[in-house]
Formats: structure tokens, sequence, C-alpha cells
């Protein structure tokens, strides 16, 4: 194996050496001791169309290798290239197979298995440029991207550019537009608020002499007033006193009418209670009597005792027949047997149908009784249902009577205690309204004021005190606190509203006041780590209940400070944790951001208590309205409520009935319960008689059977007996024997009668004694009840007597309460007329200082009007100078316009003609010429002032018309920002995107050419792969299962190849798998060795198909496989080998094969050709192959000599 793998040029490294030298071999029997050797070679002979081709590789002295081919030294490539001519690869060895090497080839990774192919197929080759190329082509691409992408941002730039330009030009327009648009509508805004001054002015005189003309009238309605005011007050005092008297009567009648009524349903109780024990009396009279007619019956029955006591002595002759019937017996024995059994049978009968008879009488009495006593207790059954639904109705009526009387009761009480505690809050709020009525002239003067500003300013909302409520009043004090002295401040919608209410309360000498303006309060946000701070603590503005729109205001005003429900829960959030806020806890206690702590305000004095009051105030009137109508109707329920009386007697009535329903529901289940012993019995008594009745027909007709056979036997027993009692019966004077015995039967049968009579009697007596005790307890209870009747009578009388008494009483107090009614009923009418009377004069007096008021505002507000319209015309004015807007001027200049805000604010000493002649704002004339000469025309109309008409609307469309364009011109200048420079910049762009087009293109074509040679290299890789891969895929399963079939497996296994990169399969591994016979599926590894050694020569043989080598060493392969796979294995080496002849010279060894040359890979030899070398220990190869060669040593040469055996000459 050294020796040919030295010569085909695998490396040192893979044979038994590190260093050529060390294959030299030294022999101590034929060199001498100073002799060394340093050269040796191999030579294989490879034979081709009869050419002998000598490829010898030798050890130089040097420990180099020398190649020659036929003797011509040449370099190792061209060594290699000529072996490859003959397909012999000496990097893929694939001409031969080291020991122990053929497992490892089928556990090789998918890597190096990729790599096998990669070399047997030529596609390794290209790799290196496939490398190169590709990296070249992804360098391409990257510089013509990042060209193209560096053109895009130019043309982009370009693009915005080009916009840019367009803008500035929009600019410029829109820019001329916007200075015409201003001077147009400053004219329009300076010709509306002329015409508003001309009108105020007029407007005001006219007040003025309207202001004289009413306070007259007002005077003198004042005095009307006080006037009918006493007199009202003198009808209401009579009034009273009558009103009075009639509650007093009414009283009286509440407390005599339940009683009445009581009574009555006393007496209808009682009526009914007689009827009741009418009906029982009845019953128990009837009763009484059938007890009665029981008691004679069964007296009656006891005397048919005496009757059945008689009988005859006939000793004698009875015992005279007894010996001659003993005399008889013994002549005639069988027929006076047959005789006696007869008839002791028919006795035994006829006892049997007796006794069956009195029990069928007893039961037929017993179930007669118990049918007459069922009908008495249906009797008895109906009345008690009866009183029992009377009872029923009755309770029902008086439960129902007493549960609307309470529901009524209740309602009433209900509402009362409702009303009183209406009354008991309005009465505290009347208080402390009062309280508040008495507040100082500066509060009222204040409230005033702000009511003014609501009228004059459209967007004045009220102070902050009256814009917001604490949920809960426990919060007031320290929202109070919180608001400290912006309680009263004024919260206004912008800062120009503010400044024109400052103006108004310095024109009117009306003191000072906090604004708030919403429009530029700065406030800052919250953070909602301070609302879950502590759970005893909020911040003060989630405490306040306010409109939405306020809520920048009370932000301002409250901040983040929190209201803690105590002051150590305050010292926790400030000390403790350090937040900087202030808190305030419900006592007024204030912890302030620094750390100081105030005591607060503990007591409602002094302004605290104004401002706490703000949240309770109320309009006096309203309340004491309020406060009367409650009382009345706490009056009218007082009257209602007075049912104790009633209830009472209805409770009384109740209890009585329900004694009464349950005395009839205990009778009524008792007599049930008779009622279905009585029907059980009857029925019992029923079954027993038919069962009875049966006994008695089966006894009838066994009596008659018997007398038949009595009767045989008689006359038989008598013509045997007659000569023995023919004396006998002559001596006593019997006609016959069968007299006598007549008569003995007679006497038997008297004498069980009489014993059944006795046992009747008996029974009699005792029922007579039960009949009896039941007549005397009937008897006592119908005594009791007469009793109790009676009684019942006499309360029945008593109750009449005092209804009739107090019906008396009644009827005069009603017509005694008719008289005081009509009198106060006068009274009424007289207090109403007076009352009306008044009404009209406080309103008329009402009316009089209202419409003063009204004027007198009216006048206020024109002059406030007249001095904003003057303020308005001043801040167009100034608006103009500051804006540079040139409008057209007939007299003065805009110069003379004051800039400062300070200038703006009216003069404290009101308004008078001679500020209006000092004001600057009259020394200047605009020209409206240049407005249109429509929109003068309509501030000229006398409709203007009417906000709904016509005129009004088109003033109100043409502002919104100015405004509109002006801010749809300002808001499309504020969104363009223009740039100056934008047309050079246009230039230089252009420029720039054409070189980067330039330089584009070129690094494009740089990047078509590389992909152009990576794709050739590509292909050719790619097919060299690929057409080796789908040659040993298809057909290693053929091999595998040629190497795995036998007769027990005749299929074989399954061996396939699987890629990891379907695309570029080179890039990726190549699995290789094999499932040996009737095994799953399993990893390479998992396998055995005789398993993975078959797998790996089926790999082999695959390989070597595509790209077969002269011959195919095999060394030991066989050691992993038993004897049935090395079997297999021989057979399919022999049918794949061809002749193989092995010389060995006496320097060197040659190895000669004869093979055809191939001069194209992957063309497939002949199989004939084929040659197998085999090195194994197994016998099956021996025994299977067409040369044997052995190794052995030669002792005289101590070397290494052959023997070769041509099996092929030996048939098998």
């Amino acid at each position: 194996m050294d020796a040919i793998s030295f010569v085909l040029g695998v490396k040192s490294s893979h044979l038994r050496s590190t260093q050529l030298k060390e294959l030299l071999y030294h022999s101590p029997h034929t060199m001498g001791p100073n002799e060394i050797i340093k050269k040796a070679s191999v030579t294989v002979v490879l034979q081709e169309n009869n050419a002998d081709f000598r490829f010898k590789r030798s050890i130089t002295a040097s420990g180099g290798s020398e190649y020659s081919i036929n003797d011509k030294l040449v370099s190792f490539q061209d060594y290699k290239a000529h072996l490859e001519n003959f397909n012999i690869i000496t990097k893929a060895k694939n001409f031969l197979v080291f020991q122990g090497d053929v497992e490892a080839i089928a556990s090789q990774s998918s890597a190096d298995l990729t790599e096998l192919i990669e070399i047997m197929s030529g596609s390794i080759e290209f790799r290196n440029e496939y490398d190169i190329l590709k990296r070249e082509e992804k360098n391409a691409a990257e510089l013509s991207n990042s060209s193209f992408n560096k053109k895009r941002a130019i043309a982009a730039e370009l693009k915005a550019v080009l916009k840019q330009k367009s803008e500035l030009e929009t600019y410029e327009k829109k820019k001329s537009e916007l200075v015409k648009l201003n001077v147009e509508y400053m004219l329009w805004k300076l010709l509306q608020q002329d015409s508003k001054i001309d009108k105020d002015n007029s407007d005001i005189a006219n007040l003025s002499s309207q202001i004289s003309s009413l306070s007259s009238e007002s005077s003198a309605a004042n005095t009307n007033v006080e006037s009918q005011r006493r007199v009202q007050a003198k009808a209401f005092k009579d009034l009273s006193k009558a009103d009075k008297n009639v509650k007093l009567i009414e009283k009286q009648l509440e407390e005599n009418q339940p009683t009445l009524v009581a009574n009555k349903e006393k007496s209808d109780a009682i009526s009914k209670k007689i009827s009741i024990l009418h009906s029982n009396i009845e019953n128990l009279s009837s009763d009484s009597k059938r007890q009665q007619n029981i008691a004679s019956k069964s007296m009656e029955s006891s005397f048919g005792k005496k009757y059945f006591k008689s009988q005859s002595d006939e000793a004698n002759a009875i015992s005279e027949y007894y010996k001659l019937e003993s005399r008889l017996n013994s002549e005639v024995q069988s027929l006076s047997q047959l005789l006696n059994d007869t008839t002791l049978k028919l006795s035994t009968m006829e006892m049997k149908k007796s006794r069956a008879e009195v029990k069928k009488d007893e039961l037929s009495k017993q179930l007669s009784e118990k049918k007459e006593q069922k009908r008495a207790y249906n009797t008895q059954l109906s009345e008690a249902k009866t009183r029992l639904s009377d009872s029923s109705s009755n309770k029902d009526k008086l439960i129902s009577d007493i549960a609307k009387t309470k529901k009524s009761h209740e309602k009433i009480k209900a509402k009362e205690l409702e009303i009183n505690e209406k009354l008991k809050i309005i009465l505290q709020q009347i208080s402390q309204t009062r309280a508040i009525e008495n507040e100082s002239k500066k509060e009222r003067k204040d409230a005033e004021i702000l009511a003014a500003l609501k009228r004059l300013f459209k967007n004045v909302y009220g102070r902050i005190s009256e814009l917001c409520k604490p949920t809960q009043r426990k919060y007031e004090l320290a929202a109070i606190v919180t608001f400290g002295k912006f309680a009263d401040a004024i919260v206004v919608d912008s800062q120009q509203t503010a400044i024109e209410c400052i103006r108004y309360l310095r024109e009117q000498r009306a003191g000072k006041a906090t604004f708030l303006p919403l429009d530029s309060l700065s406030t800052n946000s919250v953070s909602d780590t301070l609302r879950r701070a502590h759970p005893n603590s909020r911040l003060v503005i989630d405490v306040l209940e306010y409109d939405s729109k306020y809520s920048r205001a009370i932000s301002f005003v409250c901040g983040s400070n929190i209201v803690c429900d105590t002051l150590e829960v305050a010292r926790e959030l400030c000390y403790n944790r350090n937040l900087s806020v202030k808190a305030i806890t419900l006592d007024g206690s204030v912890i302030h951001k620094s750390g100081n702590i105030t005591g607060g305000t503990f007591s409602k004095t002094g302004s605290l208590k104004s401002s706490l009051d703000k949240w309770e105030r109320g309009s006096i009137n309203s309340l004491i309205k309020t406060r009367d109508e409650l009382t009345i109707s706490l009056n009218k329920l007082t009257k209602e409520r007075n049912f104790s009386h009633l209830i009472e007697n209805l409770e009384i009535q109740l209890a009585d009935a329900e004694t009464q329903y349950l005395s009839s529901n205990d009778n009524l289940l008792r007599i049930n319960r008779w009622l279905e012993s009585c029907n059980v019995e009857s029925k019992n008594f029923e079954r027993q008689l038919d069962v009875v009745d049966d006994e008695i027909e089966s006894f009838s007709s066994e009596i008659s059977s018997l007398n038949n056979e009595l009767s045989k036997a008689s006359s038989k027993f008598n013509k045997a007996s007659e000569p023995v009692f023919r004396e006998f019966c002559s001596k006593y004077n019997f006609s016959s024997i069968d007299e006598f015995n007549s008569i003995i039967e007679n006497k038997k049968k008297l004498s069980k009668k009489q014993l059944e009579f006795d046992n009747h009697i008996s029974k009699l007596e005792n029922q007579i004694l039960f009949e009896h005790e039941q007549l005397e307890i009937i008897n006592n209870d119908k005594s009791r009840k007469q009793s109790l009747l009676n009684q019942v009578n006499q309360d029945l009388i008593t109750t009449q007597a005092e209804i009739q008494a107090l019906e008396s009483t009644l009827s005069s107090q009603i017509k005694q309460l008719s008289k005081l009614r009509k009198a106060h009923n006068d009274l009424q009418s007289n207090f109403n007329s007076e009352s009306n009377k008044l009404t009209e004069a406080r309103n008329l007096y009402a009316d009089l200082t209202s419409s003063l008021d009204v004027v007198t505002k009216s006048k206020s507000v024109k002059e406030t009007e007249l001095a904003k319209s003057l303020d308005k015309k001043l801040a167009i004015l100034r608006k103009c100078r500051l804006e540079s807007i040139n409008i057209p001027l007939k007299s003065g200049s805009l110069a003379s316009v004051p800039i400062s805000l300070a200038n703006i604010s009216t003069r404290p000493d009101g308004i008078s003609e001679s500020s209006h002649v000092n004001n600057p704002v009259h020394n200047i004339k605009p020209d409206y010429s240049s407005l249109p000469q429509s929109s003068r025309a309509k501030l000229n109309s006398k409709n203007i002032s009417d906000p709904n008409s016509e005129e009004a609307r088109e003033i109100e469309f043409l502002e919104t018309s100015y405004s509109s364009k002006i801010a749809s011109i300002n808001f499309e200048l504020s969104s363009m920002a223009p740039i100056s420079h934008a047309r050079e910049k246009l230039n230089a762009l252009q420029q720039k995107l054409e070189d980067s087009d330039k330089e584009f293109a070129n690094l494009r074509n740089v990047a078509k050419n590389v992909h152009a040679r990576f794709s050739v290299v590509k292909k050719s890789r790619h097919e060299l792969f690929t057409k080796m891969y789908q040659h040993i895929s298809q057909s290693i399963d053929k091999f595998y299962k040629i190497l795995t079939k036998s007769n027990m497996f005749p299929i074989g296994g399954t061996a396939y190849l699987n890629l990891e990169n379907n695309e570029e399969p080179y890039l990726g591994g190549v699995k290789y798998h094999a499932m040996p016979p009737l095994k799953r599926f399993r990893d390479m590894e998992l396998l055995s060795g005789g398993e993975k050694t078959v797998a790996a020569l089926a790999l082999l043989f695959a390989l070597q198909s595509y790209l077969p080598s002269p011959f195919f060493v095999l060394d030991e392969v066989d050691a992993a496989l038993d004897l049935a796979n090395v079997v297999q294995l021989a057979n399919y080496l022999r049918l794949r080998s061809s002749q193989t002849q092995l010389t060995v010279p006496g320097d060197e060894s040659e190895i000669t094969s004869e093979k055809n040359s191939r001069k194209s890979k992957g063309k497939k030899p002949d199989p004939s050709n084929f040659q197998f070398i085999v090195i194994s220990l197994k016998q099956p190869l021996y025994e299977r192959a067409g040369t044997l060669v052995g190794i052995y040593k030669d002792q005289g040469s101590n070397s290494s000599k052959t023997l070769t055996l041509d099996l092929n000459q030996y048939p098998e």
C-alpha cells in the first residue's frame, strides 16, 4: 500500500512516515554496517491500446521526490495531469482505500463530501476564480448603487430647489396682495368705529332725559306700597284667628271619628259572632236528639235477652239414646263412622256459615252506622267550611284595612319627615342668607360692579370662588386658603377684555379688581405622582367642581397644592418625602414650599367667612316662599295622620278574627280527620262484607253437598238402626228416631244462639253507656254556647248605644265646623284681595325701579361703548402705525398716534367733550374713497343695530370675509418660508447632476462586465458539480441495494443524498443517509460498524462509477463485515472485475493493469475491464477472487517475495 500510494503521488503525511527517507528499507543481512541507502523508486506500468506508460517516483539523496514518465523527468503537476488522464485523482484518492478508513468515508461531514465531489468533478478548479469574481461583483454593485443613490439625492435636491424657486415667486405675489387687503380692511374697521361713535353720542342724550322722568314716578309708587302693606297686615291677623278656630274643631272631629268607626266595626263583628253562635246551638240540638235516638234503640235491642233463655231437660232420654247409639255403632261401625263424619263436617260447616252470617250482620250494622256518621260529618264539614271562609274573609279584610291604614300612615309620616328635613334646611339657609344679606356695603358694591361688567362684556365669566365649588363641604376651608388673594379674582376670556374692564373701572371710579385672562395664563402640568402621594391626600384641583372651560384659571390658582386630612399627613409629604408642594390641611393649617408652617384659619370670621358664604348665597325671597309652602303641606299632613285609635281597634278585631279563624280551622281539620277515618273504616267494612259474602256462598254450597251425603248415609243408617231404636221410640212416644235427632239438633242450635245473644247484649250495654256520655257533653256545650250568646247580645246593645251618642256629638261638631269654615273663607278672600293689591303696588314700584335701573345702566353701557369705540379706533390706528399699514388720510398723520400701552388707558375724569376734542384720534381723518361703495352703503342703513337684520348679517359676513382672507394669506405666508438664493443654487445643481449621471453610467458598465464573467464561472462550476452529483445520487441507491439484498431481504436497503443548498450546491453540504433492510431511519453516526462499511462501499462504488480509475485497491474493507456481507461484497467485486496480472521484478515493484485510458472526465468505461485489488483476511474473498497474490518473507534475501495463483484456470 505504501508503494502504490507513493508512486501515485500521495503525500507522505498520509503514509506511515513523516519524511520520505523513512520509507527506505535498510537490510542488515545484505548491507554492510557502513552502507547507507539514499535512493529508492517505485514504478507503475499502465497499458492503454497496447502502449505502456511507466510512471516512476523516486526518493532523492536529499530526501525529495522526482517524477518521471517513460523515464523522462517531469514536474509534479504534469505527473498528476497524466495520471488524471487515466482517471487517477491523487487528491481524491479514488483508486484506493486505506486500512481502517472505510467507515470514515461514510461518516464524513457534509462539507467534506461536498469537497470530495468538487475534486472528482473538477468544479474545484473554478473555486478560486469564483470567489474572486464574486467579491468583484459585490464591490461593483455597491459602487454602482452608491453612485445611483448620489445621483438620486442630487435629483431630489434639484427638485426641492425648483420648488423653492416657485415658492419664492408665490410668496412675493401673496405679500403684495396682503398689503393691499390690510389697507382695505383697516379702512373698513375705521369706518365702522366712526359710525358707532356718532350713534352712541345721540343715544346717550336721549337716555339722560328718560332718567329724570322715571325717578319722579318711582317715588310716588313707593308711597303707595307702604300704605297697602298696612291694610294687608290687618287682614292677615283676622285670617289667622279664624284659622285657629277651624283647626280646633277639626282636631275634635279627628279624635271622635276613629272611635265611631271602631265601634261600628265592633258592632258588625258582634252581629256575626251572634249568628255563628245561633248556628252552633242549632247543630248541638240536632246532635242531642240524634244521640237520644241511638241510646233508646240500644235499650230496645237489649230486651231480646229474656226471650232466648227457655230450654227442655230430657237428660234421661238423651242418656239412653247415647247407650243405644253406642251399641248400634258397634254393630254397624263403618256405616256409623260415615254418618258421624258427615254429621261432624256438616255441623262444622254450619257453624262456620253461622259465624259468617253473624259477622255479616255485625259488619252491615257497623257499615250503616258509619254511613250515618259520615252524613253527619259531611254536614258538620260544610258548616265548618262556611265558618272558616267567613273567618278568613273577615281576617283578610281586617289585614287589608290595617295594611292600608298603616301604609297611609307610613307615607304620611315619611312625607312629614321629609318636609320637616327640608323645612329645617330651608330655615338654616334663611338664617345664613339673612346673615349674608347683612354683609358690608363694600361687598354689595363689588357684586354690583361684577354684574355690570357681565352685562357690558359678554366674556366676563365671574369670580374664582363663584366658578368652582368643593365636592364636599369639608374641603371648603382648604379651597379658600388655596385661593388666597385670587378668591375674588375675575375670570375673563382674553387680555383685551381685561384691559377694557380695567378701563371701565377707572372711568366709573369703582375701585380695583384682579383679572385672570384665560388666553395668557401660564400654567404648569401637575404630575400624576402627586395624586398617588398618600391615601389621605389629594390635589386641591381634584376636589373642586367646575366647568372645563375655566380649567386654565383654576389650574393657575391651585397649582400643585395638596389638601391633607391631617397635619401629620402634610408633614409626611413635605418633610419626610421632601415633596416641593404647598400642603393645606382640612382645618386650614399650611406647610409652604419653603417648609414654614402657618397656623391656618381656625374660625370662620372676617374675609374668610365672607368667601365661604359666597358658595351658600341664594335668594331670600325664594327661600321664604319655599318655607311657607312646606309649612302648609306639613299642616295638611298633620290633619291626615291621626290613625292611632283606628289602627288599635282594627288590631283588636283582627286578634278576635284570627282566634276565630284558628278555632274554625282546627274544627275543620278535626272533622276532616274524622271524615277521612270514617271513609277508611267504611271501605274496610265493605271489603270485609264482600269477603264474608263469598265465604257464606262457599259454605252454603258445601252444606248442600254434605246434606245430600248425610241423607244417603242416614237412610242406610236408619234401616240398620230401626230395630235398635224401636223400643226407645215407643217408650218416649217418638214416631221415629229421626224426630228425636231433630229435637237434639235444635237443642244444640238454641244453646249456640243463646251464647251469641249474651255477647251481643254485653256490647249493646257498653254502647249505651258511651252514647249517654256523648249526650251529656253535647248538652253542656249547648248550655255554654247559649250563655255566650246572651253575653254577646248584651255587648251589642251597649256598643249600639255608644255609636248613637258619638253620631250625635259628631253631627253637632260638623255643623259648627261648617259655620267656622264659611267665616274663614270670607276672611281668606279678603286677605287674598288685599294681598293682590299689595302685589300690584309692589310690581308697579318694581317695574318703575327696574325701568329706571335699566335706563341708567343703558346710559352707562352707551358711555362705555362710546369709550370702547374710541379705544378700538385708536387701537386700529396704532396697529396701522406698528405694522406699517399706510392707509390714505384726509387729515392728520399716523405719527401722532401713541405707541406705548400706557397711553391707551382712558383718563380718570371720564368722557367729556373736551377729552374728545383733545383726543389724537379726532385729528386723524381717514380717506374712505378707496373703499367699495357697496361696503360704505351698508354702514349707513338704519337696521344696522339689529343683529338679526339683513344688513347686520351682511356686515358680519364682510367682516368675516376680510378676516378669513387675511388669515388665509398669513397662514400661507407663514408656511412658505422662501429662500432668497434659490435661483443661484438651481444652476449649480443642474451641472452637478450631469456629472453624477456620467459617473453612474461608467460604474454600471463595469458591474455588468464583472457579472457576466462571474456568471460564466458560476455556470461552469455548477454544471460540473451538478453533473457528478446527479449521477452518484441516482446510482448510490442501486449499489446499496446490490450490497444489502439477500434471500431474506430481496429488495435490500435504501441510500440517498440530500443537498443543503439547492441553488448553489457547492456552497453547502451534501448529506448521506443509509437505511439497512427493515431498519428505521437513523443518523449515519448511530449505525453499526458493518452498516457503516456497507454504506461507505456503496458511496465509493457510486463515485467510481462516475470517474473510474484503472484499478481500485481495497485494504481490509471487510474487517467489520459479517460472513453474509463479505460474500455479498465478493460477488459484487467478481461481477465488476476483469483479469488482473501482477508481476514483481527484482529491484522495483511493477503493477501492470490492462485499462483503456480516459480522455474525458465523466466517461463511463466498460465494466468488464474494471480491476480490484483486495487485501483481506476473509475466506469468501479468496474463494471468489480471479487471482491470489501472497506476500511472504524470503529468509535468504531478508526481503518480501510474492506468490501468485490464477484461479480462473480452475473451474468452480
